[in-house]
């Protein structure tokens, strides 16, 4: 049961880390438009990504913006 549930996991944080490169690529348009910022905002994103269901909110909750 424990291998189901970290397999589960893994594929989730997988699929939030693709899409926290959007997210970060979003939030670096706003501010300053550069490599480092998007590297911090990737960091921050990625951290993110490991909580499930986390990156898929940001993602979601800033797509529009």
């Amino acid at each position: 049961m424990g291998a189901i549930i970290y397999f589960l996991w893994s594929i989730i944080a997988l699929v939030q880390t693709f899409m926290a490169y959007g997210t970060a690529y979003r939030f670096t348009k706003k501010g300053g438009d550069n490599g480092f910022a998007l590297f911090g905002w990737m960091i921050i994103f990625s951290l993110a990504a490991i909580i499930p269901g986390l990156g898929i909110w940001l993602w979601v909750k800033n797509k529009d913006e």
